[in-house]
């Protein structure tokens, strides 16, 4: 073949539009940054820019416009974003579908919990007594919140446990828990004599606080409380797991953010915990799937889960904070406590 069909050709390939793409095109509108939306693809960012351009040629109008506060899609943008999501959908659910045709009377749940969700969470997934399914395999993958939905939007997880899943009327999600944050520091501090603390009493004090990267919804609920108290968030250092923290109090004004699990996995003498009492600040535990999930097993399986919470008397508590107000009519969102 001569060079120039070949680079034609290469050109024409390169020009396809994949499933990636409208991935991609998701994941800007949900994370509004190219650099976070390339990685939660799995691509690079100079790949992701080169992609969007090519998903622009293919429709022949402009479908985003990137600016230096953040982008934002056009009309046309928004309408092809729409159909991006249907896209998506339909292929990860045509592929799950061909490979339970495969398996025929054996069936897989692929189940997704909270990596910082204590190990007895994770035992309640596993025993879950199935009556009308009985020969099933579980695989359970352990994530952050975030990947979890992502992998839960893209049919690669049929239920997911995660901690406060964000607003979202594609995902049908029940609360099993509540806790409140505790704010952990050196008994020195200065609010080591209260019972319990408002967001305003924290405001003078320098933070440890989680990452974005675990819980990025939570992580900007934070800040924008914050705001509306008047005040600045003193975040001094951020930590992926609560067993850091100690080490970082390293005087008597520091304070951190911990969930009652995650303070009581660092407790030693010299270091106490308050509760956070705020209205918006909660933490939760969420088990969620698909709306449009029509599944007999999965059904069953969320059926069964919520008995199995039931019949555990003992309270659960998540290992890192989340919070969501409850929503009866947006996302399907109901409200199931665990006993006290």
């Amino acid at each position: 073949m001569p060079t120039s069909k070949r680079r034609r050709k290469a050109a024409s390939s390169a020009d396809t539009l994949r499933v990636r793409d409208f991935e991609l095109l998701i994941a800007l509108h949900e994370t509004g940054n190219l650099t976070e939306a390339a990685e939660r693809v799995g691509i690079t960012e100079p790949a992701a820019s080169s992609r969007l351009k090519v998903v622009q040629r293919a429709f022949k109008m402009p479908l985003y416009k990137p600016g230096n506060g953040g982008g934002a899609f056009t009309e046309a943008g928004s309408a092809v974003l729409a159909a991006a999501v249907d896209i998506v959908q339909a292929f990860h659910r045509g592929t799950h579908e061909a490979n339970e045709a495969l398996r025929g009377g054996q069936h897989l749940l692929r189940v997704g919990a909270s990596s910082f969700l204590p190990a007895r969470w994770h035992g309640l997934l596993q025993s879950v007594p199935m009556r009308v399914h009985r020969n099933v395999t579980m695989h359970l993958d352990l994530a952050y919140t975030e990947q979890l939905l992502l992998a839960l939007r893209r049919h690669d997880l049929d239920v997911v446990l995660v901690t406060s899943p964000p607003e979202n009327g594609k995902i049908t999600s029940h609360c099993v828990a509540k806790s409140s944050f505790r704010i952990v520091f050196r008994e020195g501090h200065p609010l080591a004599t209260r019972e319990s603390l408002s967001l305003s009493d924290l405001l003078v004090y320098p933070w440890i606080l989680f990452h974005r990267s675990v819980h990025p919804w939570l992580h900007d609920l934070i800040l924008r409380r914050v705001e509306l108290a008047g005040g600045g968030a003193r975040i001094k250092h951020r930590v992926n797991h609560s067993e850091h923290v100690p080490r970082l109090l390293t005087d008597d004004l520091m304070l951190a953010w911990l969930t009652p699990a995650g303070a009581e996995h660092i407790a030693q003498p010299g270091i106490v915990s308050r509760p956070l009492d705020d209205p918006e600040i909660r933490l939760e535990t969420h088990i969620a799937a698909l709306a449009s999930n029509t599944s007999p097993l999965v059904a069953e399986y969320f059926k069964c889960f919520l008995k199995r919470v039931e019949e555990d008397q003992s309270p659960v508590q998540l290992t890192l904070p989340i919070s969501l107000p409850d929503h009866d009519a947006v996302g399907n969102r109901h409200v199931f406590m665990m006993p006290a």
